[in-house]
């Protein structure tokens, strides 16, 4: 939901979209393997992907909403001050949170045999 995963085509080298639901490469190799099959969207070639060549990216969709949340919750609070400016960190930590996200599926590695 807040991450979405890619990988690059083994043939043609087009950046494919894969849905995961597991937050890190672990679970999801505990759960599907070391490989994941795949159908390619450009060449339509069928082959399997290493979980290592799996990369992630933030969903930015979940960082503009928490923009348009705070421009609303600024306006709304306006008459109150110091409440209204708060409302500025909201898309900060969002974007915090959505790159620890990202940065903690990338940086972990499973061990090739």
């Amino acid at each position: 939901m807040f991450l979405n995963h890619f990988f690059n085509c083994t043939f043609c080298k087009a950046e494919n979209k894969i849905k995961i639901e597991e937050d890190d490469r672990g679970t999801l190799q505990m759960k599907k393997g070391d490989e994941l099959p795949y159908t390619c969207l450009s060449c339509h070639k069928k082959d399997k992907i290493h979980l290592n060549k799996i990369f992630a990216k933030s969903n930015k969709i979940i960082l503009y909403l928490s923009v348009l949340v705070s421009i609303i919750s600024l306006i709304i609070t306006l008459k109150f001050g110091l409440i209204a400016y708060l409302s500025f960190s909201f898309p900060l930590l969002v974007y915090a949170y959505l790159n620890s996200l990202e940065n903690n599926f990338n940086s972990y590695r499973i061990k090739t045999k």
